[in-house]
């Protein structure tokens, strides 16, 4: 499960760095230049903040996938752990 919430962050800061501003594919499009100031001002805004938020899931997901990293190594511990265990108490039961 944290591996899945790594992949899907490192998919969507792809998304984020792949993607540029939807508000520049439109435009003279937009006809009325109000309505191109607000897209451009939007445009502008956007850049920073998708920057920032890019960033920021980057983190995420490479915490995320340091996470799921330790998390796998300490259950495999875990189980490794449990069958020498039962090994030992089937032979310790054997010698009695």
């Amino acid at each position: 499960m944290i591996r899945d919430c790594s992949d899907a962050l490192f998919r969507i800061h792809r998304e984020f760095k792949e993607n540029s501003n939807p508000a520049d594919e439109y435009g003279d499009a937009l006809g009325s230049k109000k309505l191109r100031d607000v897209f451009d001002d939007f445009s502008g805004t956007w850049k920073k903040t998708r920057k920032k938020l890019m960033a920021d899931i980057e983190k995420l997901a490479k915490f995320t996938d340091s996470a799921a990293d330790t998390y796998d190594k300490v259950d495999h511990e875990l189980a490794e752990a449990l069958r020498n265990a039962r090994k030992e108490a089937k032979e310790a039961k054997g010698k009695k």
